[in-house]
């Protein structure tokens, strides 16, 4: 459902009770275990969602952006506890309401409350269906399903990878020495190398990348 839906039909009742919020690049918007007192009905912008593990690793599984909703999965799961941090990519603008007000909302709409559980679905099911299938990977197959997706149909002569290495681990949901340690393997295999070090491939490498570790 588009953004200008939920706003053209928030009950005036619902509006008086929201406040509008920017993030700028970096700050959080919600941390994983703090307690949930709010849902955010995001404007413009995009987040970050990622879990964080008492190894003090962190895996970033989605993004969110405009007409999406932070908040809404534990508000309806009855839940106290944000399961997920939420972190700005870029500047965002979000309408603010408190947890009551959101179920208010749905209570009072039933166009609204069926939105949310469309938006629902089709943000968990693949959110789901990747976290499964990824956490079973190794480690250095993660690395090489990365880069073929960060390469994706790029057809240039060197290609740059600008990601630092704690956003790679955070992607794939590893330590940083891990992909360090697929780094050095790959480059000694000859199928990236480092410039200034950053991950580079040439044609050479990026179809040597494609033919031999191919997404399943």
């Amino acid at each position: 459902m588009k953004l200008e839906y939920f706003l053209d039909h928030m009950p005036e009742e619902i509006q008086r009770q929201t406040t509008h919020k920017i993030y700028l690049p970096g700050e959080t918007i919600v941390r994983k275990g703090e307690e949930v007192k709010h849902v955010y009905l995001l404007q413009k912008g995009e987040t970050r969602v990622s879990n964080e593990f008492a190894s003090g690793q962190r895996y970033t599984f989605a993004s969110l952006g405009s007409s999406d909703l932070i908040g809404d999965l534990e508000v309806l799961a009855g839940q106290k506890l944000y399961s997920a941090s939420n972190e700005a990519v870029t500047t965002t603008e979000a309408i603010v309401m408190r947890a009551e007000t959101f179920l208010q909302w749905m209570q009072i709409d039933n166009d609204f409350a069926l939105a949310v559980a469309q938006q629902l679905a089709a943000k968990m099911y693949p959110t789901s269906n990747e976290a499964g299938r990824i956490k079973f990977l190794p480690s250095l197959h993660r690395l090489h399903s990365y880069l073929l997706k960060r390469l994706g149909d790029i057809e240039t002569d060197l290609f740059i990878l600008h990601t630092s290495r704690q956003q790679i681990a955070d992607d794939i949901g590893t330590s940083v020495k891990t992909v360090n340690r697929g780094v050095i393997k790959l480059k000694e295999a000859g199928f990236i190398s480092l410039l200034h070090g950053k991950i580079t491939l040439d044609k050479n490498q990026q179809q040597m990348l494609k033919e031999t570790f191919s997404e399943e």
